[in-house]
């Protein structure tokens, strides 16, 4: 049976994806920030035992992913579900920015996305189906004012799902991401489109049809697609260096240590 680790597991979202995931078979790595206070992960654990595993991590404290990399080196896992993101200051208020919080969007939402990635890279080489699946969100490319500090840590997200796409691809690895509809969850005081369920649901056909040819994009939840990032490829714009100068410039960057 293939494997899957779902990050932020113990509810919303990530909990629909954890019971989606064992009715279907799977074997599961739930991965919370604080096991002790997820009953309903430690209910389904005892209803689906040897299926189900209740891990602790703090994707604000890379250290834990660390550990948790050095406890599963080895196993293969299937698809590493990166459900797990921070939501926090929505002010559009110019002149009150919190910069902390910022740095703790980023940190969990961009940095810690790409750590779970880099961690568990040989674990889900090592694997079947070879997938990485995360969670981003419209919101990053949406145009009304407001909730920045979120809206730049998805954006950023999505620029690194898709270098990932292309530095994973060589390795048979299919990497993307989603925005999983407006779901009614805590975070969104029980308003929205789709019952946690319903978007587990939609994305799992997505995950399901994902391969090394359609990664690199962002999905919709019925399985279209929206621009990842924005292309700024024009090699005949004003100003704009030639593609093969690209290739020397990154042979420079790399000389000096990759700036």
């Amino acid at each position: 049976m293939p494997t899957v680790l779902i990050t932020g597991a113990n509810r919303g979202l990530g909990f629909g994806f954890v019971e989606l995931f064992l009715r279907e078979g799977w074997n599961v790595i739930a991965v919370a920030r604080d096991p002790a206070s997820a009953p309903e992960l430690h209910a389904l654990a005892s209803s689906n035992t040897g299926k189900l595993t209740i891990e602790q991590c703090d994707l604000a404290n890379f250290a834990t992913i660390d550990a948790l990399g050095a406890k599963l080196a080895g196993k293969p896992i299937d698809l590493l579900l990166c459900n797990g993101a921070k939501t926090n200051n929505p002010s559009s208020t110019i002149g009150d920015t919190n910069y902390e919080a910022w740095m703790e969007a980023f940190k969990v939402n961009t940095m810690a996305q790409m750590k779970l990635a880099e961690t568990f890279v040989e674990n889900v080489a090592a694997s079947v189906q070879k997938k990485m699946f995360f969670l981003s969100s419209r919101i990053g490319a949406n145009p009304p004012a407001g909730m920045i500090l979120f809206r730049s840590s998805k954006s950023a997200l999505n620029q690194v799902v898709m270098q990932l796409s292309l530095l994973l691809k060589p390795r048979g690895i299919a990497v993307a991401c989603a925005h999983p509809g407006f779901v009614k969850t805590k975070s969104t005081a029980d308003m929205g489109v789709f019952t946690a369920d319903e978007s587990a649901a939609h994305l799992k056909k997505v995950i399901d049809n994902l391969t090394v040819e359609n990664a690199g994009q962002f999905f919709e939840p019925d399985g279209s697609t929206l621009p990842i990032v924005t292309r700024q490829t024009n090699a005949h714009a004003f100003g704009a260096k030639a593609p093969d100068a690209w290739k020397e410039q990154q042979k420079v960057w790399d000389k000096q240590g990759g700036r």
